[in-house]
């Protein structure tokens, strides 16, 4: 520290140091950061990538709208304002900023307040679990950097040492669908109006369970550790704490390589592995489903081909497994161009047509003015941002919105011609699966996907 001089035209110092002697994980560190509520977050990737934990939001980077440029120039800005010092040899981590936007422009309902159109949180601490490192910003504005060390050294143990007791389960009062028949018919007079020009729109309903008592936090963690082969993200803000398992992947930018896939296509895993095996026989044959598949591929192709030098992927998709259902994907992977940047990617990609339909702004559009409530983050990009253009973006499926006393739970599913409503609405209750077994409110309505969607 002594050889740290501060440099009086950033306002913050940012220290990176190895943590790798101190046995953490994210259970210790959000129940020592317990009054840290509606201040904290936690990105995992699905392979590994990143595992971030972060606390205490000192600033964040934010818009009304999402201008490319704008949002850009405002990340460009807060990492402006940091003095970053790396305290230790080797470290591999790069300091991020994690959040993403709405769906869409909607104007926000109540339930979504907290959450506004483009916003990252730059936290206090930065747990980067994969790499067993930290990230420590203080304003300087009256920081003593005297016993600093011996500070973090001491939080540091203190966490370490931080008992793990049995959570507490929250307990269900009600668990209901919001405006059912309502829904049916929305579905209904989709299919009436997709004609030749508009053949797809992915339509999202709303399950709510209501708890005796507030939702405890801490069980969350233990339960979102429990599933593999998915993004976890648990993103609190101010009194509303989203979360997710999602499998999906939007777009991950390293150097100057571009990793995405399409996810379209899928079907109800069980616990029978015969069964099973003619489940995954019949998605990776069904002309339906390898149809979708590929439509949703040349979409996502078409859009980052503008961006890219070239691509590489392969004709036939690939099974993903997840642990309630399978999806038919295939990886794409794409050389950018020099100039490129992940928010005007992020703009052109986002939504996919697995979330919004055919064609993509027709789909959005249709979405915006006849689906019930708001989407907010639901089937929005969330994931990891840094000072370059290197990024993990991922779609916020299988997730949920939680107060107090309730959760808010998303599913939806794609309409083309000849969609039936009652099967769509029993079809959407496989995707509420994962957020029912988050809260161990599991339902053993199990259906097949008949779309080929991934909502």
């Amino acid at each position: 520290m002594e050889n740290i001089s501060l440099d009086s035209d950033r306002q913050y110092l940012t220290l990176h140091i190895p943590v790798s002697e101190y046995n953490i994980d994210e259970e210790k560190i959000f129940t020592y950061f317990n009054e840290s509520k509606g201040s904290r977050y936690w990105f995992k990737s699905k392979d590994g990538t990143y595992n971030v934990v972060g606390i205490n939001y000192i600033e964040s980077m934010w818009r009304n709208k999402f201008q490319p440029e704008l949002v850009t120039a405002s990340k460009n800005a807060l990492y402006a304002k940091l003095q970053q010092e790396a305290l230790g040899d080797d470290l591999k981590s790069k300091l991020s900023l994690f959040g993403g936007t709405l769906f869409d422009d909607k104007d926000t309902t109540d339930e979504w307040n907290d959450f506004k159109m483009v916003e990252f949180q730059l936290p206090e601490w930065q747990f980067d679990l994969k790499n067993q490192e930290v990230f420590l910003t203080r304003s300087k504005e009256g920081l003593n950097t005297d016993g600093l060390l011996e500070e973090i050294d001491q939080i540091l143990t203190e966490i370490e040492e931080t008992e793990i007791t049995e959570k507490e389960k929250p307990v269900v009062k009600s668990k209901r669908d919001i405006f059912p028949k309502e829904w049916k018919g929305l579905v209904e007079e989709a299919v009436n109006n997709l004609n030749d020009e508009f053949k797809k729109v992915v339509l999202a309903r709303q399950k709510l369970i209501t708890f005796e008592s507030k939702a405890k936090r801490l069980y969350l963690i233990r339960r979102l550790k429990d599933e593999a082969d998915t993004y976890t993200i648990y993103y609190e803000k101010n009194k509303s704490t989203f979360v997710s398992k999602t499998p999906e992947k939007l777009f991950s930018i390293d150097g100057e390589v571009l990793n995405t896939n399409a996810v379209a296509g899928s079907i109800q895993r069980v616990d029978d592995q015969e069964q099973n095996k003619v489940q995954t026989d019949f998605l990776l044959n069904d002309e339906k489903n390898l149809f979708e598949h590929r439509v949703v591929r040349e979409s996502i192709v078409n859009d980052i081909s503008p961006f890219s030098e070239g691509m590489n992927y392969k004709k036939n998709p690939l099974l993903m497994k997840n642990k309630y259902i399978y999806h038919l994907y295939t990886p794409i992977q794409a050389m950018l161009k020099a100039g490129a940047d992940e928010f005007n990617i992020l703009k052109e990609i986002h939504p996919t047509p697995a979330v919004g339909g055919l064609p993509k702004a027709l789909a959005k559009e249709y979405i915006k003015e006849h689906e019930y409530g708001t989407r907010g983050l639901y089937a929005a990009p969330l994931g990891i941002i840094h000072e370059d253009k290197e990024c993990e973006f991922a779609v916020g499926l299988r997730s949920m919105l939680i107060s107090a006393r309730s959760a808010t739970l998303f599913a939806g599913c794609g309409i083309v011609k000849g969609s039936d409503p009652e099967a769509e609405f029993l079809e959407t209750e496989v995707k509420f699966t994962p957020m029912l077994n988050v809260l161990e409110a599991t339902t053993n309505e199990l259906h097949t996907s008949t779309d080929g969607t991934n909502v």
